[in-house]
Order: C-alpha cells, then sequence, then structure tokens
C-alpha cells in the first residue's frame, strides 16, 4: 500500500501561545525598527506608518464586511 500525503489547513504545529501574545511580541520587535526610522528620517516616518496602519485596519473592516458576509 503507497504512502498518502495528508494535507491540511495551517496552522500545522499547535502551541500554548495565543495570536494575541504572539501579534503583541512583533509589535514589541518592531518597535526599535520604527524607533530608529523617526530618529533616522524624521516624523514622515511615524506619518507613513499610522498611514499605513489605518489603511490595512480599514481595508480588513471592509473586506469582512462586504466580502466574507453572506
Amino acid at each position: 500500500m503507497a504512502n498518502k500525503l495528508i494535507v491540511a489547513p495551517a496552522p500545522h504545529v499547535h502551541g500554548s501561545e495565543s495570536t494575541q501574545k504572539i501579534m503583541r511580541d512583533v509589535l514589541l520587535a518592531l518597535t526599535p525598527a520604527l524607533v530608529f526610522s523617526v530618529v533616522a528620517f524624521g516624523w514622515s516616518a511615524l506619518a507613513v506608518t499610522c498611514i499605513s496602519v489605518a489603511s490595512c485596519v480599514l481595508f480588513e473592516y471592509l473586506i469582512q464586511k462586504f466580502l466574507l458576509t453572506g
């Protein structure tokens, strides 16, 4: 009998950490890069970051509201 490849949706590895804790760690890890970019490039770097985050949140909301609802 031949071995079959079983494909399952992600995540394949389960852990005790929640998504909220992982995202908090990601934000903590990115903070030094944000601080350095503001020091190196000025306040416009912070403005670009804020606009990017706001755009992502807005588009996630719109996708959830209009595309993923039945």
